[in-house]
């Protein structure tokens, strides 16, 4: 069988997986219930593979590589902050959403801000803020895998992105988040085992054949091409840019959506407590990837036995590493991985965005939800998947980066919601007035400072020195805010109910 038939198949049989996997599941949605938070029934291994899953994303399987070969180890302070950021989440929000998910009736992440700080308001600005955030960052999944699939297949990009999007749908419309889960479980390991394996072989491609020389190698082909920034503590963009980074991602991750509500979806305190370790594992496995790919390819440039990929282009990184320098079964696992990060991520993203169309706005401006939640929301989740992809495209056309639009989401999420939540649920003091003005605060901060450091382009209005990252600055501003305006406003009496939630 020739190499690319051999990918190919490989490939083909994965996504056949995830539609069967869509089919199952459908026959298990029977509730709005299930297809948001899977009747709040699920297990340890299907809640840890899902955290670390959707984290991972194709921000890291694809971005991640690209950042390595542009920006060296300054690209290592976001990927590994990530996993004190799952215990931080898990801390902070793991076991309090589980809390109020036995004590009310929560589907959605608006759902629970709107109880906790009894405001509809509140659950509008957090409903706004997820739609912002989803096509963002469902855009830049999607950017990935059209970058992947079009470097691969050889076919356009708006084909390759079409395409991914029609499997996302298939199995994500009916399925809802059970697909999403299960999925993910499949997802997670052919992500982990690609990961270790091209590991593996970057570092034995840079070591000439020698695993434990490729580090050494690699360190030293930069020096010797004065590129010495690249592989020091701080990479190219410098300690500033770098402690933003870590601020952002080791804090940030408790305001991600798509992660911590998975945390309304627990059986019991057991699948709280080692759904942890097994995330932190998992992810770890998978940013090897990340952190060795990316150097691998930039070794090979300097060293001459590769071309450089275009300015603009560095996310080419992982696919081109892999199709030159992996036997063809390893390339079709490794490339169904990539689906893998990508799609798991994107499903998560459609089943959040719709639980705002049809549960939370309804609920904003009708007062009450609307009939047939099940039917609409498939019906809003297929409107979320074309508006993604528009995105996508419009994206691409500005020669954007994968990971530099990732960054962008995950700081707008963080900043919007790790005041709400990780603080807000925590702390009694914090009132609706509080909540409300982090969150806007959070929103026009990263909007404002992103559009100000883009535009005019000839000449951008203003941009934040020492490459210090827009969402840092948010999150740090937002957390402020929640806590001034809290004890500036007076406090709010909660029911027993919400008073129990809070202090358990």
């Amino acid at each position: 069988m020739e190499d690319r038939t051999l990918i190919l198949s490989i490939i083909g049989v994965y996504m056949l997986s995830c539609i069967a996997v869509g089919a199952w599941a459908a026959m298990r949605t029977k509730s709005v219930g299930d297809f948001f938070v899977a009747g709040k029934g699920i297990g340890t291994i299907l809640v840890g593979f899902a955290a670390f899953s959707t984290t991972m994303s194709g921000f890291g399987f694809i971005g991640g590589p690209g950042l390595v070969y542009k920006f060296g180890t300054s690209s290592f302070w976001i990927c590994c902050p990530a996993i004190l950021g799952f215990a931080i989440t898990a801390l902070l929000v793991a076991k309090r959403f589980r809390i109020f998910s036995q004590l009310f009736e929560i589907l959605t992440l608006p759902d629970a801000v709107a109880i906790r700080y009894q405001s509809e308001l509140c659950r509008f600005l957090t409903a706004l803020v997820i739609l912002l955030g989803v096509i963002a960052y469902l855009g830049t999944n999607i950017l990935a895998f059209g970058t992947v699939a079009s470097t691969f297949f050889e076919i356009d990009f708006t084909v390759a992105a079409a395409g991914g999007m029609t499997v996302v749908i298939l199995y994500a419309v009916f399925g809802g988040i059970i697909a999403g889960l299960y999925t993910d479980v499949i997802q997670g390991f052919i992500m982990t085992f690609a990961s270790v394996a091209l590991f593996w072989i970057a570092l034995s491609i840079a070591g000439e054949g020698s695993f434990l020389a490729g580090p050494g190698n690699i360190t030293q082909a930069f020096h010797d091409a004065n590129m010495a920034d690249s592989v020091g503590p701080w990479g190219v963009l410098g300690p500033m840019a770098c402690l933003g980074y870590f601020f952002l991602f080791a804090i940030g991750g408790s305001g991600q959506p798509h992660v911590i509500t998975k945390y309304f979806m627990f059986r019991d305190d057991k699948a709280v407590r080692w759904s942890l370790p097994l995330t932190a594992v998992a992810y770890t496995l998978c940013i090897l990837l990340w952190m060795s790919v990316g150097f691998a390819m930039k070794y090979l440039v300097i060293t001459g036995k590769t071309s450089a990929l275009p300015i603009g282009h560095e996310d080419n990184a992982a696919p081109l590493f892999v199709l030159n320098h992996a036997p063809a079964w390893l390339a079709g696992i490794v490339f169904a991985g990539l689906f893998a990060a990508i799609m798991s991520t994107a499903d998560s993203f459609l089943n959040i965005g719709a639980g705002v169309f049809v549960r939370d706005m309804p609920r904003v401006f009708l007062r009450r939800t609307i009939s047939n939640e099940l039917f609409w929301a498939r019906i809003a989740t297929v409107a979320l998947a074309i508006s993604a992809t528009l995105f996508a495209l419009w994206a691409r056309q500005h020669g954007d980066l994968i990971a530099i639009l990732g960054t962008f989401g995950w700081g707008l999420f963080a900043a919007a919601f790790v005041p709400v939540v990780a603080i807000g649920f925590n702390w009694k003091r914090a009132t609706w007035q509080g909540a409300a003005a982090a969150t806007i605060v959070g929103l026009v901060a990263n909007l404002g400072l992103d559009l100000v450091g883009k535009y005019p382009k000839e000449a951008p209005l203003y941009k934040i020195p020492g490459s210090v990252s827009i969402g840092a600055i948010a999150l740090l501003a937002s957390m402020v805010t929640i806590v001034l305006v809290s004890f500036l406003t007076p406090p709010q009496t909660p029911s027993k109910e919400l008073e129990t939630a809070i202090d358990c």
